[in-house]
């Protein structure tokens, strides 16, 4: 069992009354980074629900232990060029 989990999770904005959405996790740092560049490319910063399509806040790869506990989170901008959208963090 690893002692590590990798959570892609779009966030909010701040007031909003929905709970952020985990759209990926697994024990591999890697695929989970691959997850947040295809869904970038994908949808951008938006995501679609039954009721429309809204923007988020960013997209934060979560790093926690299988009992939950958070050990880190990292926003989109410290992984990837939001411009370019090149990975810059390895």
């Amino acid at each position: 069992m690893s002692s590590v989990i990798y959570d892609v999770i779009l966030k909010r904005h701040n007031g909003s009354s929905r709970p952020d959405v985990c759209i990926f996790y697994d024990e591999d740092k890697e695929l989970a980074i691959a997850a947040m560049a295809n869904y970038d490319r994908k949808n951008a910063f938006t995501i679609t629900e039954k009721d429309g399509r809204f923007s988020i806040a960013d997209i934060i790869l979560r790093e926690r232990k299988p009992t939950g506990e958070v050990i880190s989170e990292k926003p989109y901008r410290e992984i990837f060029d939001t411009v370019t959208g090149k990975r810059i963090e390895r």
